[in-house]
């Protein structure tokens, strides 16, 4: 009797392994994405699915002897073995399921464990957010509106609480940051507000142009330029104007979400006729990735950014627009298909394996490991790093050229951002690279930042009142010693 039960279990036992074989092969050859076998072989992933396969292999010939060596009844005696082992697989496989289930979070880009957002995104419900944004924020007169040659920027004179708040919050979440935000405002306080011209600007109702003419500094970049999670005279670029004294004026033309394309686009477009003696364009190093963005929602997943964006490319005759002038935000949640949207080759965003569903797909725990362990995407020529550095080089150069063109002192900036939670410390800076490589002379504000003690940096993702505080003397500084991008 004691021979029937130990070949059982023997048999019992080499199932398993070799479906845990099994399991760990398909797994690391899903890893190899489009890279070619020799590259992928050559690659951790690659030496572990050989180690999956031959011990696969080993596991299945001892099986088969196993199951020879099995006494009539035969089958009889290999239906148990089989029938627990096929019982404690679903049983595993369906307490797995419902923990991720469980453990699921719904956001705004879908369901996320444990910091991972489950894998692939669902256009039809990304579509459905994206118009439900749109109707919000044309009831409420959003602070932010689309824009056809910039995808958005700031409407006039509008008022907003910290609309980027939850956003934040989620992110931070997700990434189980242990950065907490400091206290902010109240959810329906003011914090921001614009002027009748689209600036961030002290009251409701200012008009820019209608004060005494001064001295004109001009200031354009993203949400680090802006002046986000703090009030209007917290920001650097308030803090700025102070310093230079009474005969300066700082016109504050940052906008949330900004690449170094729609920094510059938005200085030619709506700087020119201020006639600023100073331009300064600010930078962080996730600016030099929105410049290779086509669409908002995938450049910034989480934060409900509903809107296309423009795409500068480089050729032979320079700077060229992609997609201008941009469609309607509205028309691009109407297609079926995310693959529908034209230029996504151009979007360095869109990654096809994001998206491609397959009927797997309805199981949690599947979605888990395959979104954990992605297949290898090899970067597309347009979007390359090569063609990264290149384009924004080139922008840069732009910005500097148009400036001197209409008689202000460019100024490029650098400011340090906060770390990506699990980044390498020490990790090298893409816009500082990018600048170095192309000779391009710019104030790096890192040792500016750095004497503001860490924990007190930053609110949430941008800086504190006592770090703007701290930019803008540094600028102060340099203004006043003739600083300019050459």
């Amino acid at each position: 009797m004691t021979k029937p039960i130990a070949s059982g279990s023997r048999l019992l036992t080499g199932l398993y392994v070799v479906q845990l074989c099994a399991a760990v092969a398909v797994l690391t050859l899903q890893r190899r994405g489009d890279r070619t076998l020799l590259s992928f072989l050559a690659g951790p992933a690659g030496w572990v699915c050989i180690a999956a396969l031959v011990a696969l292999a080993a596991s299945v010939l001892g099986l088969a002897y196993l199951v020879r060596g099995v006494a009539p009844p035969r089958g009889r005696r290999l239906a148990v073995p089989l029938v627990v082992n096929l019982v404690s697989l679903a049983l595993v496989s369906g307490v797995a399921e419902a923990v991720v289930r469980l453990l699921a979070t719904p956001t705004i880009q879908g369901p996320v464990v444990a910091g991972t957002v489950l894998l692939p995104h669902r256009w039809e419900e990304v579509a459905a957010r994206s118009r439900a944004l749109l109707d919000d924020a044309s009831a409420a007169r959003s602070y932010l509106v689309a824009d056809s040659d910039l995808g958005w920027t700031i409407g006039p004179s509008r008022q907003s609480a910290d609309y980027n708040r939850p956003g934040v919050d989620e992110y931070l979440a997700r990434l189980g940051s242990p950065a907490g935000r400091r206290p902010a405002p109240a959810a329906d306080a003011a914090i921001y507000v614009s002027s009748v011209e689209g600036m961030r600007s002290p009251r409701p109702g200012v008009s820019f142009a209608a004060l005494p003419a001064k001295r004109r500094v001009a200031l354009v970049g993203d949400s680090f330029t802006f002046g986000l999670e703090v009030h209007y005279e917290d920001t650097w670029g308030n803090q700025l104007e102070r310093a230079l004294g009474p005969e300066f004026q700082v016109l504050n033309f940052g906008v949330d979400g900004y690449g170094i394309d729609q920094a510059y686009l938005r200085y030619r477009r709506d700087v020119a006729a201020w006639h600023p003696e100073i331009a300064v364009l600010g930078v962080i190093d996730d600016d030099v990735r929105r410049t290779m963005c086509v669409y908002a929602f995938l450049c910034f997943p989480g934060f409900g950014m509903p809107f296309a964006k423009p795409r500068l490319v480089l050729g032979p005759q320079g700077l060229t627009p992609l997609n201008l002038p941009l469609a309607p935000p509205r028309t691009l949640f109407d297609t079926r298909a995310i693959t529908e949207l034209p230029y996504l080759a151009f979007d360095a965003s869109f990654d096809p394996i994001e998206w491609a569903q397959h009927f797997y797909h309805h199981a949690y725990a599947i979605r888990l490991v395959l979104s954990r362990y992605r297949p290898w995407s090899t970067p597309r020529p347009a979007v390359s790093p090569p063609a990264q550095r290149a384009l924004n080089a080139e922008i840069v150069r732009a910005f500097i050229r148009l400036a001197r063109e209409r008689g202000a002192v460019p100024i490029v900036v650098y400011f340090p951002s906060r770390p990506h939670p699990g980044s390498v410390s020490g990790a090298a800076s893409v816009a500082r690279e990018t600048f170095d490589a192309n000779h391009i002379r710019y104030l790096d504000l890192t040792d500016c930042v750095a004497a503001v003690p860490p924990d007190e940096r930053f609110m949430a993702l941008h800086y504190s009142p006592r770090t703007n505080t701290a930019v803008a003397r540094c600028l102060q500084k340099a203004i006043a010693a003739g600083f300019h991008s050459s």
